[in-house]
């Protein structure tokens, strides 16, 4: 039999039956591989790595992804020849050619019955990873195999490295053969509905909305979205209520959202100023927010490096490690910025050393700016957590933060070039001549990513060399953004 749909286009369907169709028909316009979505795989094959090695004794079905007679064919040979753990086993659906591959089976002793065990980089089992192990189950049982159970490997955020990375503490395995048996008869119907629209050569039809996004941002959304303008009826409503407002308005124009359909609160403001084109400000809460400042103002921004695997000891997975700080100082109102940046040049753990510099160079006085509150300041619990010796400083600087965010979350200013978010890179572009484009690191993501494979040990010297200026001149522009953004507020406050 033909090999006809794996898992992962299985799952492609069940979010979006189009998605799998432009997958089949459409090579045309088969996304890129962005270093954000390949860091995902890189960690996938990381964690399955360590997975490989919770177990002893295994062997690994080695074969191209697009070569499923020969994964077959060595998934058996190694069945056969007793082997009781196959990493990457590969079964075929006999009728309908539906392919699988599972991380690991393991065979039940003194049975002829196996365990499938799949392996997530997640920390806890979503509904999708069900969807995900139901395929599987489905066409290994009609492969003629025995299961006996389902089991997801998932990641224990509880876990904290101490020496060489424990699998057996790093990983943690939970039983789902219930609900994937639960789920039979849908993944029957399913593969059916999903296989006919495969093999159709005609478009189906799809609308566009929730399901773009959820679990996953669509690889295809661009090009189905095309028609919709960059600032729509989708950014102004939850999922649902969008679609309805959509369907009433017939278009996704924003413009023409009828008055008994108007959000109210936040939403009515940015609707307001997009349809109006001006700028709205509530000067007086403005005003509140500054005097709230005190001098010296001492704007702070945070870089974080959060694996998957632990790099340091005593690190959690997925635990935001600060590695660089950048802090723009201003005495008074007539006087000069100082800047003083923090950028662990090392590989070795950064957390101590970013703590001492931090409270050395905020000191003991003034407003601590931040943008997001929350961020910055659960890094430095965690850091007084980790080093108790800092405590009483690190909670201080929190007790001194002020949230830029707050003003433009809460629209107390806000400008139609914003187009709903209140994110520093759309606020700084929106009221000043500065943004991020062009940047080669513009994205705390891609500051993580460049800064785990240099710990890694993954660049050479000259990427080395550019990211130490990449990291410097983001980090730098975060601090520089707020100190222009707080001369923004001035100018519109009722003082200015």
């Amino acid at each position: 039999m033909n090999p006809t749909l794996s898992k992962s286009q299985y799952i492609k369907g069940l979010q979006c039956p189009k998605a799998l169709w432009f997958y089949k028909h459409r090579k045309d316009l088969a996304p890129e591989i962005t270093p954000v979505k390949q860091a995902i795989f890189d960690t996938g094959h990381e964690v399955g790595h360590v997975a490989q090695e919770y177990f002893e004794g295994g062997i690994e079905v080695t074969a191209d992804y697009w070569d499923i007679e020969k994964a077959v064919e060595l998934t058996n040979k190694y069945r056969e020849e007793g082997y009781k753990l196959v990493y990457e086993a590969t079964a075929v659906h006999p009728v309908t050619g539906l392919y699988s591959r599972i991380d690991i089976l393991r065979k039940v002793d003194d049975s002829d019955a196996w365990d499938l065990i799949e392996v997530k980089s997640s920390t806890s089992v979503k509904d999708y990873h069900i969807d995900d192990l139901s395929f599987q189950y489905y066409v290994f049982k009609n492969a003629g195999y025995k299961i006996r159970d389902c089991l997801m490997m998932v990641i224990d955020n509880q876990y904290r490295r101490n020496g060489d990375i424990d699998p057996r503490g790093l990983l943690r395995m939970e039983c789902i053969t219930d609900q994937v048996l639960a789920t039979q008869d849908e993944v029957e119907y399913w593969t059916a509905e999903l296989l006919a629209i495969a093999d159709s050569e005609i478009e189906p039809e799809v609308e566009i909305g929730a399901r773009c996004n959820k679990p996953f941002e669509c690889d295809y959304k661009e090009h189905c979205w095309k028609h919709v303008p960059e600032y729509s009826i989708l950014n102004i409503y939850q999922a649902g209520k969008a679609e309805q407002v959509v369907h009433a308005c017939g278009s996704y124009d924003i413009n023409n959202i009828p008055d008994d359909l108007l959000p109210v609160g936040i939403k009515l403001i940015d609707i307001s100023s997009y349809r109006n084109g001006t700028i709205h400000s509530d000067q007086q809460n403005i005003e509140k927010f500054l005097k709230r400042l005190e001098n010296p103002l001492c704007y702070l921004d945070y870089e974080t490096v959060w694996p998957a695997i632990p790099l340091y000891d005593g690190v959690r997975p997925y635990q935001q490690v600060p590695f660089q700080f950048s802090l723009h100082i201003q005495a008074g109102s007539d006087s000069a910025i100082e800047h003083h940046e923090f950028l662990h040049k090392d590989s070795s753990d950064p957390r101590k050393a970013f703590a001492e510099f931090l409270i050395e160079a905020c000191g003991d006085r003034g407003s601590v700016i931040v943008y997001n509150q929350g961020f910055e300041e659960k890094r430095n619990q965690e850091l007084a957590e980790d080093f108790p010796e800092f405590a009483e400083s690190l909670l201080y600087i929190n007790s001194r933060m002020v949230d830029l965010l707050i003003p433009f979350k809460n629209r107390w200013l806000y400008h139609p070039g914003q187009k709903g978010s209140a994110s520093i890179k759309r606020v700084l572009p929106a009221f000043t001549d500065l943004d991020y484009e062009g940047m080669d690191i513009a994205e705390g993501a891609d500051a993580s990513r460049l800064y785990q494979h240099f710990v890694q040990g993954k660049l050479g010297e000259e990427e080395i060399e550019k990211m130490w200026r990449d990291l410097s001149e983001y980090c730098l522009l975060d601090t520089h953004a707020m100190v222009e953004l707080v001369g923004t507020l001035k100018t519109f406050s009722r003082n200015a």
